[in-house]
């Protein structure tokens, strides 16, 4: 492979914000893929605190980033989607 080659498949490569290649079929994380506990809240139609509440509890997935608690928009959907045995639908 030429350097020229080389170079294209580097430039055409996902990278991460930490400049590590990322995984096939994954993309950097944009504005939009991440929630509040807020958006979490209004998309669950439950209050801001039981959101917070159900994240410290480890029932919805969030990543404590310093201070802050951040909402992953597709496992928030995932969540949602989950077929639970015996759950009533």
């Amino acid at each position: 492979m030429s350097t020229q080659d080389e170079q294209a498949v580097r430039a055409a490569a996902p990278y991460g914000p930490t400049g590590r290649l990322l995984p096939p079929g994954r993309r950097p994380l944009a504005a939009a893929d991440v929630m509040t506990a807020a958006e979490v809240a209004e998309l669950l139609h439950v209050s801001k605190s039981t959101v917070e509440d159900w994240a410290r509890r480890g029932i919805v997935p969030s990543k404590k980033v310093g201070r802050r608690r951040l909402y992953i928009r597709s496992k928030i959907e995932a969540l949602l989607l989950e077929d639970h045995a015996g759950s009533v639908v």
